[in-house]
């Protein structure tokens, strides 16, 4: 009996597809690495990746009442996605200001913080992410953490995962509009599978932003 329930939990757990690190090094260097275990296209599934990665740096700004930061680099993430879908042909690629941070391959120094995510896919096709992370400075660190990570995604993803991955910010930006909730833990995987999906938000279930 202990035999199958354990087998049932390691069921649930879901299919382990990849693992994200951001490591922040001195000197201001940072790296983003993708670790893919198992996929069937590493691009497109780098979207929804990028997606509960997101969701969960907004819902841990919040959580450690840093709201006004979420916001800001909501607002953010917003224009890049306005500038990335600005044009008729593929998709613009622009270097976003990064500040202090810069991105690098190597380094020789062990890192001063990391940011480890984990993307399970489930047999319905649903995704969960495990974070875990480096404490202080987090109001800093955390939106740095995602801007490294999507300028690694405006420099190499294809024209169509990157033109899916805008869009798919822009749905989220929308859903959090509406339903304000980016503060609470339903929002880490309602607000993804909405962003993935085409479903579009209806008037009278929504609650309009203030």
């Amino acid at each position: 009996m202990i035999k199958r329930l354990l087998q049932r939990f390691r069921r649930d757990r879901g299919l382990h597809l990849a693992t994200v690190r951001i490591d922040f090094f001195p000197a201001g260097k940072v790296k983003p690495s993708i670790f893919w275990h198992r996929s069937q296209d590493q691009e497109t599934e780098t979207v929804p990746l990028v997606l509960y990665l997101y969701a969960r740096i907004l819902f841990e700004l919040a959580e450690l009442n840093d709201v006004r930061v979420a916001r800001e680099l909501m607002g953010f993430v917003t224009q890049v996605c306005e500038l990335v879908l600005a044009a008729e042909g593929p998709p613009s690629r622009i270097r976003l200001p990064l500040g202090e941070l810069n991105i690098t391959g190597e380094a020789a120094d062990p890192p001063q913080r990391s940011y480890r995510a984990e993307l399970y896919q489930f047999q319905d096709g649903n995704f969960r992410l495990e974070f875990q992370g480096s404490i202080g400075k987090e109001s800093f660190y955390l939106p740095g953490a995602f801007l490294v990570l999507l300028q690694s995604c405006l420099d190499n993803l294809g024209d169509d995962p990157l033109n899916l991955l805008a869009r798919g910010l822009t749905r989220l930006h929308d859903y959090y509009r509406y339903r304000r909730d980016f503060w609470e833990s339903t929002s880490l995987t309602a607000g993804p599978v909405f962003a993935l999906g085409k479903e579009e938000l209806r008037p009278d279930a929504a609650a309009p932003e203030a």
